[in-house]
This record gives C-alpha cells, structure tokens and sequence, in this order.
C-alpha cells in the first residue's frame, strides 16, 4: 500500500474515533479501513479491555459470535505467549506470534488452538492512549501460506492504536445522573457480573490500567477469569449486535447509543 493511501486510511480512522459511534459501529467502520491497509482473512478480533485489571470486557467479530471457552483457557490458564495483557503491559504495545516464539509458532499452545480456527499468523496489538491508558486490543489472523505481517504493517497498526483506544474509550455508555447530584457528580455503574473498575473521581472516566508490582493481574481476577473458563461462574453481561444473519451475542458491557 502506497504512504499517501496509508496516511489517508490513518487520518479516516482518526476520524471515525471522534464521531462519537457506538462500539459495534465504530469496530465495523474501522475494519474497513483497516483491511485496506493491513491485509487479514476472516476478520478482526476486537476487545475492550477493564482499563485497572486487563481482562477482557468485550469481544466483536463478525465471524465468531461468542468466544469459545478454550479461548479463555489459553488467555488466563495457561502459561503461553502474546497474551493481550502482556501484550499490553509490554512497551512496543504489539507482537506476533511468529515473533514471540522465535520463528517456531508450533511451540505455542495458542497457535495449535488458532490452526483449529484457521489461523496460522496472529498479530496482537494494544489499544492504548499515548497516556498509556489501556481501553482495548486487536487481534489480526492469516492462513497458512499467506505473507508474515512486515514491519510497515506493524507501524500502520501501532500509529493508529492510540486512535482505536479513543474511539473505544468514547463508546464506553455514560450512565445518567444519580438521584440528587448533577452529571459533575455522578459516577459509573457497575453492573452485575461485571468485573469491578476503580473510580476516578467526579465525572471522570474509569482509572486508568494500574499494573501490580509484580506485573501480575491479582489472584482474584485469575479466580474469576479461570472460573468463567471453567464454567463455574455467571457469565458477563451481553453486547448485542445485529449482522446479516440475524441477532447475535457477545459477552461485554452494552454500547452506547449513536
């Protein structure tokens, strides 16, 4: 792809991120773009991630209604490599599997469950303001057989993540006032099942991602990350959207309205 047409692609994603969509509708439009920059089959994995703990909130693909749940075996519950939390904690803020496993992606659980799907390459990409707040991730797949991801393709995506993680960032719904305080005062629900955020005070958005000590996500968040794995736990709240083959569902926090 030619510099001009990369910079139009990055300056319409730019664009998209301050119309003020809802968080299917900006997924959708952006996959366009991106797909014209950055060549992938099927289509993109995209996430919304709890900016304090890392866990993943929500998760849109045209393709893959529902997250199976060995995927998040393999993301919580097992040790293995470009995980999005570490991905996200990292300081590059992307990675492929070819690279995190040294040219040897067999060696990876992950890309043994990925081959099942389709996907021999996989590129995992933060979606993080240049403040370093963490409001989401992207996933982009090829088949066996198809060109490894360059390192122009790797840019392109780095130069327009900070883009993605406003545009996810200005989806998150704004709940109304509280009963009795103006909308300076008000704070932000927490739905049932919803892993907690910490608040960042009057009107202001959730805090952003604040890494342990240890760089580890705490032991209650595997608790309940490996017990929604197991089965054992109630399962998050519902994103719906509608595609051509009808309604379907996602597990995330709902969008907002357009």
């Amino acid at each position: 792809m030619r510099t001009d047409a990369k910079q139009r692609a990055r300056d319409k994603i730019a664009r998209l991120a301050g119309c003020g969509l809802d968080l299917v509708s900006f997924w959708r439009a952006s996959t366009e773009v991106l797909a014209s920059a950055v060549p992938n089959d099927g289509a993109p994995c995209w996430f919304t991630l709890d900016p304090a703990s890392l866990l993943v909130t929500s998760h849109f693909d045209e393709g893959v209604p529902e997250l199976p749940p060995q995927w998040l075996v393999h993301e919580y519950y097992q040790d293995d490599v470009n995980k999005l939390a570490d991905v996200a904690r990292s300081q590059r803020g992307i990675s492929t599997l070819h690279e995190a496993t040294g040219g040897d992606p067999t060696s990876s659980p992950r890309w043994h469950f990925n081959m099942t799907l389709g996907g021999d390459q996989e590129l995992i990409a933060a979606l993080r303001t240049p403040s370093g707040e963490v409001w989401g991730g992207l996933g982009l797949y090829r088949e066996t057989g198809q060109s490894m991801f360059d390192d122009q393709e790797l840019a392109f995506v780095r130069q327009v993540a900070p883009h993605l993680a406003e545009g996810a960032r200005r989806a998150w719904p704004t709940p109304p006032p509280l009963p009795g305080r103006g909308r300076a005062g008000q704070g932000r629900r927490i739905p049932r099942g919803r892993w907690p955020r910490r608040p960042a005070g009057p009107g202001g958005p959730p805090r952003p991602a604040t890494t342990p000590p240890d760089g580890q996500t705490p032991d209650r968040c595997r608790r309940t990350a490996a017990a929604r794995a197991r089965g054992t736990a109630p399962a998050p709240p519902t994103l719906h959207r509608r595609g051509c083959a009808g309604r379907r569902s996602v597990p995330g926090p709902h969008p907002g309205s357009c």
